[in-house]
């Protein structure tokens, strides 16, 4: 094999990522340009074409890569030559979480008549009758389509910009420094559309002095489309909070007094006992006092004697729900469960009795007689750090929330489900064998504070909503002065308002579309670590676009 047709065949490949790009950098040519792994471009780069259309070959005299958290740069110094011609260039790739853009700067090393100089567009033919929006120099815009038949003559003429829509993305390629059209390349049985300029409509060729510079770049920038429909997936249940393990957690003022909550989850025995996330009957009524909210109050006790004298201290007039569960397995066992039934309807108790479990969904689904037939409603409770801490782990949780939810109703025959605690770190070790050190006692969870927080309990809100639900408690008191905590006051208002169907994924973006006397009130949390661009479409379709920062939740009040 000929040292020439070697080199022909085997060339080096650079494989590029940043955010939800990704592509192949073979020699000059960006390739299989991908967004969130799917593939939308075939390929963009700078071409140099001699006054008989005969293409230079580039050559890479020098490149460089320079990443940091907000981008990737990849510079690359360009040498074209052939057919007794050289041109030189440099070419940037700049990858940003929204935007992809290529810049040229290109200069006649000497005089030279070429017919074409600057950077080209390759579309991929499956994109064939794809409808695509072209946007003029002078901002008129002509709604059009990718050909399905092959095109003798170009079908997009005096381009600014093309926006098109592929795989529930909206995609828009913005060209400056020349006007651009679009020709059909499978005439010449090329796999592709291209985008190109100069118009073939302009003299050519044209004579480039030596030191003459061309100035171009394209922006391809994504928007993932969010469609809202006008169906009803359910109701904003009631949410709350919970006391945590101790009342001494919740500093005063953190703690919005007539706040919209549901009643004060509190897990309640004699003594308060961190490592089992307890607290007292005194301290849960007194913090529920301060909030002035109802109370739920959750019994957690080893004998049915203990129990029934928790019981006999609670403020009952102020308790709303009431549950048991057993010491050891965190499930309501059938004496317990009898022995404090009895008791609530001896005391004049009017408010609901639930039972299930305390701890995960493993526990209920494991024991599903905890979920007593006399019961009112059937409760569990969610961590999603049992396995894994890492924040992508705990991102995908948050469909598997909503699969625990509907066999919980199954489980309890339909009848509604109170979830809670609901919390990023667990409240105890549910499967410890022995008394835990010092060390392995729970902790507030140091991604409680942050932006990631509010994001994981938007798609938690999300993933629960759903006919049956009826209360979901999520945090603790302590939690409250926090982007989480002041998510959930925002979202509690919502009370009993329907929530609509959406064609989001859970994958990288929550929404939580509420009906409200203005219009839709579109609740949206970033569940990725790269910045993303959004367009909420209206059942009216109508749209509202929005960018987040990478965990970011927002409200959009749609049309």
């Amino acid at each position: 094999m000929s040292e020439k047709a070697e080199s022909r065949l085997q060339f080096p490949v650079k494989h590029l990522h940043f955010g939800p790009w990704s592509a192949r950098l073979q020699n000059d040519e960006l390739l299989d340009i991908c967004h969130r792994g799917l593939p939308v471009l075939r390929g963009l780069r700078a071409v140099v074409r001699n006054h008989n259309w005969l293409t230079l070959t580039p050559n890479i005299m020098s490149s460089q890569v320079h990443e940091s958290a907000k981008s990737l740069r990849v510079v690359l110094d360009v040498a074209w030559k052939g057919y007794a011609a050289r041109y030189a260039g440099r070419v940037t790739l700049l990858f940003q979480s929204e935007s992809l853009t290529v810049s040229f700067e290109g200069a006649a090393v000497e005089d030279f008549a070429s017919n074409r100089i600057g950077l080209v567009v390759l579309h991929r033919t499956d994109d064939a009758g794809r409808p695509v929006s072209v946007t003029a120099p002078d901002g008129d815009r002509t709604e059009s389509a990718f050909p399905t038949r092959i095109r003798p003559h170009q079908p997009f003429k005096d381009v600014a910009a093309l926006e098109w829509e592929r795989d529930q993305t909206a995609y828009r390629l913005a060209f400056d420094g020349d006007v651009f059209e679009t020709e059909d390349q499978r005439n010449w049985t090329d796999a592709s559309f291209k985008t190109y300029s100069t118009p073939l409509s302009k003299p050519f060729p044209v004579t480039h002095r030596s030191g003459d510079t061309v100035r171009q770049s394209i922006r391809f920038s994504a928007r993932k489309i969010i469609r809202v429909r006008d169906e009803t997936r359910g109701a904003v249940p009631e949410l709350g909070t919970s006391t945590g393990g101790a009342s001494k957690e919740a500093p005063a003022q953190t703690i919005p007094r007539g706040a919209d909550f549901g009643p004060l989850l509190a897990e309640i025995d004699t003594a308060a006992d961190p490592a089992l996330g307890l607290i007292t009957a005194a301290d849960a009524a007194g913090l529920a006092e301060r909030l002035g909210l109802p109370l739920d109050a959750r019994i957690v006790a080893a004998t049915p004697e203990d129990a029934v004298a928790v019981l006999r201290t609670l403020p009952l007039g102020r308790v709303t729900r009431l549950g048991v569960y057993d010491a050891g397995s965190h499930v309501t066992e059938d004496t317990l469960w009898d022995a404090v039934a009895a008791e609530a309807k001896a005391l004049g108790f009017l408010g609901e009795l639930i039972a299930g479990a305390r701890s995960h969904f493993a526990e209920l689904n494991r024991n599903q007689d905890s979920a007593r037939q006399g019961a009112d409603g059937v409760t569990y409770s969610v961590t999603p750090q049992m396995h894994a801490m890492e924040p992508g782990a705990i991102i995908e949780t948050l469909p598997m929330q909503t699969l625990t939810a509907l066999d919980a109703l199954r489980i309890g025959n339909g009848r509604p489900l109170h979830i809670g605690p609901v919390t990023l770190a667990a409240r105890f070790n549910a499967v410890a064998t022995q008394v835990p050190l010092e060390e392995e006692l729970p902790t507030r969870d140091s991604l409680q504070d942050t932006a990631f927080a509010a994001a994981w309990l938007l798609g938690s809100v999300a993933a629960l909503t759903m006919p049956g639900t009826g209360s979901i408690s999520y945090g603790t008191v302590a939690d409250l002065g926090s982007p989480a905590g002041q998510l959930l006051q925002q979202l509690a208002a919502h009370r009993g308002s329907e929530v609509l169907c959406t064609d989001a994924g859970p994958e990288t973006i929550a929404v939580y579309p509420v009906r409200s006397p203005d219009g839709i009130m579109a609740y949206t949390a970033n569940l990725t670590a790269d910045g993303i661009a959004v367009r909420l479409v209206s059942p009216s379709g109508r749209h509202e676009d929005i960018s987040l920062a990478p965990w970011q939740t927002a409200s959009t009040l749609l049309p």
